[in-house]
């Protein structure tokens, strides 16, 4: 069976303050396996990306080397060394 691929993430804002790092590698064939194993690793994560019905919240950007996926697509396949950067909302104002 094939391995999926393994790709780097970086993290932005609240994202990075709760996994406690800036950047991670892991491996994820879709965008939607990217946030089931940031999730993974730390619950508190699922209520900023997701909302209460389950939808990705809006604002929250997603950038596949360097070109933003607008509107987002969860089931994008992704390749090995793909970078990733999640930016959540900003609050505040």
């Amino acid at each position: 069976m094939k391995q999926p691929p393994r790709v780097r993430v970086r993290l932005f804002h609240e994202l990075r303050s709760i996994i406690g790092q800036s950047e991670l590698e892991i491996e994820a064939s879709t965008i939607n396996d990217v946030f089931d194993s940031l999730i993974r690793k730390e619950q508190g994560l699922k209520a900023i990306l997701y909302d209460s019905n389950g939808h990705l919240r809006g604002y929250t950007l997603i950038y596949v080397n360097n070109k933003v996926l607008n509107p987002p697509d969860l089931f994008r396949k992704l390749n090995d060394g793909d970078l990733i950067l999640l930016i959540p909302p900003a609050a505040g104002g």
